[in-house]
């Protein structure tokens, strides 16, 4: 009895497993799919796809066009706006700073670019009496900090490799606003994007240059790692 219990369960994760790869080949491709399409994307066979679909279509998940192409209904549309509703920037967000935080000592924020400006929209503030330091709602402009050039150079650019090489700026000796010239910081940078690989935002840790050297390679790799794994949450596409 207990052999038959466990065998039922099986089978209905892989009926779960199954239903999940057929609606996730939709994501990687615009437009409606075949069931040849679904075959190749999915590793199904067309008869085992087609009585998915058979369950799928009446509950307006999939949508079955005159041409015999599918594509996603009205009821993929419905979760993706409650998703929306329910969606809190800063739950996400803030774990990710207090990570960074604890693991470097040193200040973690995340920006955002609007126009010209870049704006401090999320802040953990280092542990140490001296830190750079940056209320959130700051607004600074686009310049050649490494938040900036982050800001700057994945605005237009959503197609790259995941590498410290790529991916992580830096940038130091930039007097600090918050002290009026009296400080000098340094800084690294790393992209962090959303659904449909577009840019979020930047996740930048920051400290004094006497104590914080943005060009330390363990470093650099703890952020990419922290962007990386922000942006799959936001819902990015990262290979």
């Amino acid at each position: 009895m207990a052999r038959q219990k466990t065998t039922d369960v099986d089978r209905s994760v892989n009926a779960v497993g199954r239903t999940l790869s057929i609606l996730d080949a939709f994501l990687r491709h615009e437009g409606p799919l075949t069931l040849s399409d679904l075959e190749a994307e999915t590793g199904l066979f067309k008869s085992v796809i087609l009585r998915y679909m058979l369950s799928l279509e009446p509950m307006n998940y999939i949508v079955k066009r005159q041409d015999g192409r599918y594509q996603l209904g009205s009821r993929v549309y419905e979760l993706g706006c409650r998703y929306e509703l329910t969606f809190n920037l800063s739950e996400q967000v803030m774990p990710v700073l207090d990570s960074l935080t604890q693991q470097t000592e040193e200040s973690s924020s995340f920006y955002v670019r609007e126009g010209d400006s870049r704006i401090c929209l999320l802040r953990k503030d280092s542990p140490h009496h001296l830190k750079a330091s940056m209320a959130p709602g700051t607004r600074l402009p686009m310049d050649d900090t490494a938040t900036a050039q982050v800001l700057r150079v994945f605005s237009e650019q959503s197609a790259f490799e995941w590498s410290t090489d790529n991916c992580v700026f830096t940038s130091a000796s930039k007097v600090n606003p918050v002290t009026a010239g009296r400080e000098l910081t340094s800084s690294m940078s790393a992209p962090v994007l959303r659904h449909g690989n577009v840019l979020a935002g930047a996740l930048t840790i920051s400290g004094p240059v006497a104590r914080f050297d943005p060009d330390v390679k363990s470093t650099q790799a703890t952020l990419l790692d922290a962007a990386k794994s922000l942006s799959k949450t936001l819902g990015a596409t990262v290979v």
